[in-house]
């Protein structure tokens, strides 16, 4: 047996936690859900004027400076329009002007406060402008409105998430996709629900959300590796080995399915398979410890004790207090017949498990004032 127990390794360039930051100017906005048009606006309106349809009319045509002198003239007017305000606070939202964006679509929110859109749509300002309790309380408001907006749904998911609240991103995120299975979203919506349930511990979920996300999105190497690695954690590598191989055949530079495939291998007995596999994730990413660490293990499995003492040597200039590494360079020297050697590093292996294990039981202190 390894001391160290193997688990899939995430893809770093994929997977982290679920907290994605997105509520930020510097960021820009396209994490948030905008309408590229402004929404007609609910209840009890006349037919527009000819200067609303002018300023309409530029909108479309992308002259939003000549629009936005339109909608000012009829708010010089008439301040309490709410098309001039809701459709000019979305002009104000094209050209990033968040502040005149805020004051109105605000306005246009005081004006007709049933109208869920508005509502929305100052919430995705208020939240880009990191006002975030502003922002959940619009959004909420516009749910409650219109349970049925998806843009609601899906900024709720992204705010929730943002704060931690995983739970109830997971809420969102799933009503997003009942509401909106087809829309451009939905995959990258599916790929973080199926990495919720996979990094909670509901396996059934991920390998669900996994599935479904495959089926509309076959060449996606993160998907099949979440799969695999769902797979890998029940042991049922004869299922994970060929979504790992898809992973390689789609992204050939992924080091981390080489090392798991490379560990299902050395499961199966096919030892020089496995040391491949292990060499090239090595090769791919020299810092990742743990496929290294597997490497050497091998190397010493099949007499290679010069090798594999190399592979140790190696991790030991990356992590000097790396346990099971001294202890596994002990046993090399046993083998070699170097006892002074070997017992130097079974003293290091014990005197660093007794400092992790006194990290672990040692209290921590609190200021009594």
């Amino acid at each position: 047996m390894h001391d160290i127990p193997a688990k899939p390794l995430r893809w770093q360039a994929f997977i982290g936690s679920l907290t994605v930051i997105l509520l930020s100017v510097a960021l820009g906005l396209a994490n948030l859900d905008f309408a590229s048009e402004p929404a007609p606006p609910a209840g009890g309106q006349s037919a527009a004027s000819p200067e609303l349809e002018r300023a309409r009319s530029l909108t479309a045509s992308g002259r939003l400076d000549a629009a936005a002198a339109v909608y000012r003239r009829i708010l010089a007017a008439d301040p309490s329009s709410f098309e001039a305000n809701f459709e000019l606070g979305q002009v104000d939202i094209s050209q990033q002007k968040l502040e005149e964006a805020r004051k109105h679509l605000k306005t246009a929110a005081d004006l007709r406060p049933g109208v869920a859109v508005v509502h929305a749509r100052l919430a995705q300002v208020l939240l880009v402008m990191n006002e975030l309790e502003e922002g959940e309380k619009e959004l909420l408001t516009a749910a409650r409105l219109d349970p049925k907006e998806i843009s609601v749904r899906y900024n709720l998911g992204r705010l929730h998430e943002h704060q931690g609240r995983d739970a109830d991103a997971l809420k969102e995120y799933l009503a997003f996709l009942e509401l909106a299975p087809d829309d451009s979203r939905a995959n990258n919506i599916r790929s973080r629900v199926a990495l919720y349930y996979e990094n909670s511990g509901n396996l059934d979920g991920a390998e669900q959300f996994y599935k479904a996300l495959l089926e509309r999105d076959p060449k996606r190497a993160s998907a099949h590796f979440g799969l695999a690695n769902v797979y890998y954690r029940r042991t049922q590598y004869e299922d994970a080995l060929p979504r790992y191989q898809s992973v390689i055949a789609l992204d050939p530079n992924n080091s981390a399915a080489f090392a798991n495939i490379g560990f299902i291998l050395r499961s199966k007995g096919m030892l020089k398979e496995a040391i491949e596999n292990y060499k090239r994730s090595v090769d791919l990413d020299p810092a990742s410890v743990s496929p290294r660490y597997f490497l050497g293990m091998l190397y010493a499995d099949t007499g290679e004790d010069d090798r594999a003492l190399a592979e140790f040597q190696r991790i030991v200039e990356q992590e000097p207090e790396h346990p099971q590494v001294h202890y596994a360079i002990g046993k090399l020297y046993v083998k070699k017949g170097d006892r002074d050697a070997a017992q130097r590093e079974f003293d290091l292996h014990r005197k660093i498990q007794a400092e992790e294990r006194k990290k672990q039981t040692t209290p921590t202190t609190m200021d009594d004032n």
